[in-house]
């Protein structure tokens, strides 16, 4: 039950419970971090949960700042925009080859280990200068004297780790140019000074197409990927084998544009495949955050070269919320903000907001409003502040114009969160607009699917979705076939809308309504039927004006 406020009590511009990006929101992660069961599974180096999976908002990268403020074990950070990978994307020359088909995944995956092996060898003996270098190799020498292979790995190191001293950024670099170097001298002395430009492949006979490409792929499978392995068993075995000494590499961010799409996409694979790999170092844990949606596109788009998901699961941490782990986050930030301000002792959520609204609890009618992460609870929370400021106190009326702002900015999040998957996100979601809470399919008419038809079967971007890829085959076909597209288009696009948690869908009379953050949910889009039900998520009912009665 609410307590009563002290007299001379108003809230003032600009509290708030915390922000919404990890990076800003220290004062508050610090002091109020709420562990759901991941933290310990994440700091456990024996524990194969290393990839943390989830969407924006949900809380990843606050596991990952928490690790580096409170582990008493040695923490590697590395930026994803810190790395010489433009360098690789901007290479002629591995542009060249790729473009002839040669496969340079053998490469990615050797430039990820690589750099992890150094990193950890750089760091577990201090390494910042040459004569600390070679105490190192002499050091390791003495340790495995009589083993050839571990020799073999150690003799790797040397040829290709002139610098352990210098930055990640012009490690990579110098292991990149390496085989660029090699690439390169071979072909000269095959075909002498060719234009090493993409557009050239067209100018090759097929005979010098498949002598190229035979020698590049024979440059790539001899990176000595061999000897790597050796290396990784030499780290494990002889280096980072004592137990009491754990080491972590973290890379946070990698959802941003530090590469171009494409190359990002190999490149995170490669990273998976790297961290299953050092999985053998038992007191080495590579850590790394990375976007639901965008986990699902590496997959999409590098699925022709080999890589199988369900090889790699072990390694995914799921994370998510449930109410009861909202409301204990929820009461420790606004404890934080109004400790002995507002009344003379601790505080919580009920001491400040009104016990109950619209049938429910406050704080469940907030929750509701959300997709059950804490970027959304602390959003809601923040312009409910922002409402009552040089007020006394907040009401159900404070809460429900908050929600006027809250729903539009949750609206315009979700549009820039799935941009690169759908990009024309927002005219689906116009199409809830005016509507009630709930509908059947059969409510959404021809002429408004044609509509949004009109709007996006222009765009011939490589990564159009199965909205628009269906849109165009409708404007393409003819009665009947053009029927079965556009039923087909109002399946893809609800279904685009359900996977995104605007909206939960009642499949059947005797189903119940699934949203996608439910465990058991199994909807695909061919189950969405003309009888089925719409129900629009109560997070943009208010920026949707849709009728609730």
């Amino acid at each position: 039950m609410s307590q009563k406020a002290k007299k001379d009590f108003i809230f003032k511009k600009h509290m708030s419970i915390g922000e919404v990006d990890a990076e800003n929101d220290q004062k508050f992660l610090k002091n109020c971090f709420v562990d759901n069961g991941d933290y310990e599974v994440l700091e456990d180096t024996e524990s194969p949960q290393s990839i943390i999976v989830g969407r924006t908002g949900v809380g990843k990268s606050a596991l990952i700042s928490h690790l580096i403020n409170n582990s008493q074990h040695k923490i590697i950070e590395i930026e994803p925009e810190e790395l010489a990978l433009k360098h690789i994307s901007n290479s002629t020359i591995l542009t060249f080859f790729e473009s002839l088909g040669v496969n340079l995944d053998i490469f990615y995956n050797l430039l990820w280990q690589h750099t992890f092996a150094v990193e950890l060898i750089k760091s577990r003996y201090s390494i910042t200068d040459e004569s600390q270098k070679r105490t190192f190799f002499t050091k390791i020498e003495q340790l495995i004297s009589g083993n050839i292979r571990k020799k073999e790995a150690l003799d790797y190191l040397e040829n290709w780790g002139e610098s352990f001293w210098v930055s990640t950024e012009l490690r990579i670099k110098e292991f990149t140019e390496k085989l660029e170097s090699s690439l390169k001298a071979g072909l000269k002395t095959k075909l002498g000074n060719i234009d090493l430009s993409s557009d050239s492949t067209n100018k090759l006979t097929e005979e010098q197409k498949s002598e190229i490409i035979h020698y590049g792929k024979k440059v790539v499978n001899d990176v000595q990927i061999k000897k790597l392995s050796k290396i990784i068993n030499l780290l494990a075995d002889d280096i980072f084998n004592d137990p009491q000494r754990k080491y972590f590499i973290v890379i946070d961010r990698l959802d941003e544009k530090w590469v171009e799409d494409d190359l990002r996409y190999k490149l995170i694979r490669a990273l998976i495949e790297s961290i299953k790999k050092f999985r053998k170092i038992e007191t080495v844990k590579i850590i790394i955050t990375l976007r639901k949606d965008l986990l699902g596109r590496v997959i999409e788009k590098t699925r022709d070269s080999g890589f199988q998901l369900e090889k790699y699961k072990t390694l995914f941490l799921n994370i998510g919320w449930d109410k009861s782990q909202l409301y204990q986050l929820i009461d420790k930030r606004i404890n934080k903000l109004l400790k002995y301000k507002y009344i003379s002792s601790e505080v919580s959520f009920e001491d400040v907001f009104p016990s109950r609204m619209d049938k429910v609890s406050a704080l469940d009618y907030i929750l509701d409003r959300t997709l059950l992460r804490p970027r959304d609870a602390v959003m809601f929370i923040n312009e409910c502040l922002s409402e009552a400021q040089n007020k006394t106190e907040i009401t159900s009326s404070i809460i429900k114009s908050a929600e006027k702002s809250y729903s539009l900015e949750r609206k315009e999040s979700l549009e820039y969160e799935w941009f690169v998957e759908h990009k024309h996100l927002k005219v689906y979601i116009d199409i809830l607009h005016d509507r009630k809470k709930n509908f059947k399919v059969s409510e959404i008419k021809k002429e408004e699917l044609e509509q949004i038809i009109l709007q996006i079967s222009e765009d011939k971007s490589a990564y159009a979705d199965d909205v628009i890829t269906t849109s165009q085959l409708y404007l393409n076909s003819e009665y009947p076939q053009n029927d079965t597209y556009l039923r087909m288009l109002k399946q893809k696009l609800l279904f685009t809308l359900y996977k995104v948690g605007i909206i939960g869908i009642k499949t059947t009379g005797t189903s119940s309504v699934k949203w996608i953050h439910d465990k058991t949910q199994d909807i695909t889009y061919q189950k969405i039927e003309n009888s089925s039900v719409i129900y629009i998520h109560k997070m943009l009912w208010r920026t949707l004006a849709i009728d609730t009665r």
